[in-house]
């Protein structure tokens, strides 16, 4: 088969539902590195919660973080790409959160920074690295915010539509139901992987992308072979080429030892 870069959401996808890098997952993405194909993260996750898992998948892959709004090198530990909100448009969806939402909860990411304010929920593990802050605008001077985090009652799913329509002139989605995600429109992991396939010399017909949530779909519908875990949402489902087994029954590896 010729040269590919293949490109893999974690949670829900490449990861089973403890969070973890299965033994078979491990060596099939090995496997596949060794045979020349290039191995690409794409997740929602900052760089700080992406780089143990780098380190179990082996490689210094490079990563696609926060919905494609920062792409970091594993092997030269440098930042790739980053593309925050244009201050402007961030003030004005603060602004306008604040407005139609008075008990909205927000946090950012700012490139390597997470702020979360003090209402923020968040479970330990992702949240302890965090600065608490009253309000977040107060915390933002001479930070670019690369993904703003939006927090309502009830889950993300139930609210997102309305975020979405709200804020019109940025990408909103989400990848998990504690929040939905805010970035600088135009910005998805497709972009970023556009972007990085052209430098590594891949048009999108050679990518094939795994994914289960809809901040994948951009990126499934740029690949050219695009395949759901069975576990997906289903718009996922509906929009893929193919679907795989689901995340805990190792379904990127089964589809990976069938095709690569």
């Amino acid at each position: 088969m010729k040269r590919r870069m293949i490109v893999c959401d974690l949670d829900g996808t490449l990861l089973d539902s403890r969070g973890l890098v299965s033994e078979r997952t491990r060596a099939v993405v090995r496997r596949v590195q060794d045979a020349g194909h290039v191995f690409v993260i794409a997740t929602a996750r900052p760089v700080r919660d992406t780089r143990h898992v780098a380190a179990a998948i082996g490689g210094a892959p490079i990563a696609v973080c926060g919905n494609g709004s920062i792409t970091f090198d594993f092997a030269r530990e440098e930042v790739v790409d980053y593309c925050p909100l244009a201050e402007t448009r961030l003030v004005t969806a603060l602004s306008v959160l604040r407005e139609r939402f008075p008990g909205v909860r927000l946090g950012a990411e700012c490139r390597m920074e997470l702020l979360l304010e003090d209402s923020f929920e968040l479970p330990a593990p992702l949240s302890r690295s965090a600065r608490r802050v009253p309000r977040l605008e107060e915390a933002l001077a001479r930070h670019e915010v690369g993904k703003l985090m939006v927090q309502l009652e009830g889950t993300a799913r139930e609210y997102y539509e309305g975020v979405r329509a709200l804020l019109s002139g940025c990408e909103v989605t989400i990848s998990a139901d504690v929040f939905c995600e805010v970035m600088r429109a135009g910005v998805t992991k497709a972009a970023a992987l556009e972007s990085m396939a052209g430098r590594l010399g891949f048009g999108s017909a050679d990518v094939i992308a795994f994914g289960d949530m809809p901040n994948d779909l951009p990126m499934l519908t740029w690949a050219g072979t695009a395949v759901a875990v069975s576990n997906a949402h289903a718009a996922v489902l509906a929009s893929a080429d193919e679907v795989t087994a689901s995340n805990d029954d190792d379904g990127v590896a089964r589809w990976l030892e069938q095709v690569i």
